[in-house]
């Protein structure tokens, strides 16, 4: 990770939005934590010896086996999990009350934490579905938890793939290392993009798209640029369809790379003006749709 340019970009941000500070310092806590800890090996999810992966590739299936995280030891990720929680206890309010929620769930299952975890990412999400339930705790806040605090584990994977990924041809609007889909694109030249994975943080390039990547509509009176910042380079890829969106920055004056986990915060507002229009996140399905009132300041969304 490269520390010091994301410790000075934060600063920068959180002088900018003193109204964001919140959040802001409490994803520094999570940037301190990721620094004082060592990643867990996920190569294991992959098998790169199964002549069949590049054929699987070119046919939009990711690398990542996700029930192989049922067979794998997450130590570190547990380790992670568990002092995020922590930070969570110490903010107070709301926070505090899903932290407890969490621990007592976790305590009770009589589980190490990492085979919980991996159990939980193994499996189809109506089992997630019903552990989000049974905890009290909201799907996307525990989503956020998981990914966060598999972050340096999922860097030292695309590291070590990284190699192998420039070699292969992608152009699919989800993630081809672990399948998800974008939390943020950014528009690097007129007919590129470069996206951003909304769990497992990798980005790649391909193609602008051509159509919904979730319901394939391509008529641009229903697939397009709906809403944009009059001051900033950045709006809303919006499918009047079936009602998703994608945050959008346009940057082809200059395609530097962004931080993600900053840009999703800073872009607030966006998701706010998508939910005043009925809109959910790319990916998202309806029931599992965030209602965000003031982002920051009413509620606290990861």
């Amino acid at each position: 990770m490269e520390t010091p340019g994301r410790d000075r970009l934060l600063a920068e941000h959180i002088r900018a939005r003193p109204h964001l500070r919140d959040i802001f310092q409490f994803y520094e806590k999570i940037e301190e934590i990721w620094n004082a800890s060592h990643p867990d090996d996920l190569l294991p999810l992959i098998d790169l010896r199964d002549a069949s992966v590049r054929g699987r590739l070119s046919e939009g299936i990711p690398l990542v086996d996700r029930p192989a995280f049922a067979r794998i030891p997450l130590t570190q990720t547990a380790l992670q999990f568990r002092k995020i929680i922590t930070v969570m206890k110490q903010g107070g309010g709301e926070r505090e009350i899903y932290a407890q929620r969490i621990s007592t769930f976790m305590r009770n299952s009589h589980k190490p934490e990492g085979e919980m975890i991996g159990d939980l990412l193994a499996r189809e999400d109506g089992h997630f579905d019903n552990v989000s339930g049974v905890m009290e705790v909201p799907r996307p806040l525990l989503v956020y938890l998981l990914k966060m605090s598999l972050r340096i584990s999922f860097e030292r994977l695309h590291e070590t793939l990284m190699t192998f990924l420039r070699e292969i041809e992608w152009e699919f609007p989800h993630c081809p290392v672990c399948g998800a889909p974008p939390v943020i694109g950014q528009a690097i030249s007129n007919s590129r993009r470069r996206y951003y994975c909304f769990f497992c943080s990798f980005h790649w390039e391909c193609q602008a798209l051509e159509g919904c990547p979730s319901c394939g509509e391509t008529d641009t009176e229903f697939f397009n640029l709906l809403y944009k910042h009059p001051n900033e380079h950045q709006g809303i890829l919006a499918c009047e369809t079936c009602r998703t969106y994608l945050k959008m920055l346009d940057q082809r004056a200059g395609p530097d790379l962004i931080n993600p986990d900053i840009q999703e915060v800073v872009g607030l507002h966006l998701d706010m003006a998508a939910g005043e229009m009925g809109l959910r996140p790319l990916g998202q399905p309806a029931a599992h749709a965030e209602v965000i009132k003031r982002a920051g300041i009413d509620d606290y969304r990861p």
